[in-house]
């Protein structure tokens, strides 16, 4: 009977440890399975952006002072990876060139490839996926060299600060065709202040083929500024930043600041390009409640 007695209360004191350890291992899992599905707590963040004409394949296929595009491509991704950047846009890119970036670029993801066909080849927006995340993507159309051509953007997550950002990659057509490029401006400025309206960063970049002319047009018409400086109040009212002006440029607003403007155009870039490879640090700010 004792003996009985005594297995009958083990087995109810086992059953209760049992519980208890149950309830506790719940009590401590539980936060950490919510820290953890929530991800990190947002920081600020910095990181490299650029913009890159690279010479398109059909540029360099007769005798002359560039190597053929696939080459040069390749020597495109070493640049990139070499000079730590984290987001790109680059223009000019023909099937050849995108299938070796593609398979270069270690780490980085590209929009639009071959998706939007070959008239949608030239233009392409690659991103280090440890530091951004692809949550959408888009076209507007715009003319250059008197075709119809498609001008991607993408939504990106900055995974450290837990920002969204817009990345528009532009080409403006080339020489005197003045009125196809202010009409594409026009079109780029109209997309700019959608994507603004949204509160998020939007970066504007690209070969625009103008100086002084598109900053006044970008920075005089929108909330965006140049990554290089200058001041607009309006397009007939500004400022371009003093120095040497690119026809490639880095625009952006919403909350992030640049610093650290520069560019390339050494011997690795002029071997891949007859453009400069024009860069920035982008620092956003760590998101907060309802940003």
């Amino acid at each position: 009977m004792t003996r009985r007695f005594l297995g009958r209360r083990s087995g109810v004191v086992l059953t209760l440890l049992t519980l208890v350890a149950a309830l506790a291992l719940t009590g401590l899992t539980s936060p950490v399975q919510a820290r953890t599905s929530a991800g990190k707590v947002p920081q600020d963040a910095a990181f490299q952006i650029a913009t890159f004409n690279i010479l398109g394949s059909q540029h360099t296929l007769g005798p002359g002072g560039y190597g053929p595009g696939a080459l040069r491509a390749a020597i495109t991704s070493r640049l990139i990876e070499r000079k730590g950047l984290d987001l790109v846009g680059m223009q000019e890119v023909q099937a050849d060139q995108l299938e070796v970036l593609r398979t270069d670029l270690d780490g980085f993801d590209i929009w639009p490839g071959d998706r939007l066909g070959p008239s949608g080849l030239r233009l392409q927006i690659a991103w280090r996926t440890s530091k951004f995340e692809l949550l959408e993507t888009g076209t507007i159309t715009t003319t250059f060299d008197h075709q119809m051509r498609p001008i991607p953007w993408v939504r990106l997550l900055n995974r450290k600060s837990q920002r969204q950002l817009y990345v528009v990659d532009v080409h403006n057509s080339p020489r005197g065709q003045e009125h196809d490029r202010d009409k594409a401006t026009r079109h780029e400025i109209r997309l700019v202040d959608e994507l603004r309206a949204t509160h998020k960063a939007v970066f504007l970049i690209g070969d625009m083929n103008e100086h002084d002319e598109v900053f006044c047009s970008v920075v005089g018409r929108t909330d965006l500024v140049a990554a290089n400086g200058g001041t607009a109040t309006s397009a007939d009212d500004c400022q371009p930043p003093t120095g040497w002006l690119h026809i490639d440029w880095i625009f952006g607003g919403g909350p992030l600041t640049f610093s650290d403007y520069g560019w390339e155009d050494g011997a690795s870039v002029r071997a891949a390009s007859d453009h400069d490879l024009v860069h920035a640090t982008v620092t956003l700010p760590a998101r907060g409640d309802g940003a």
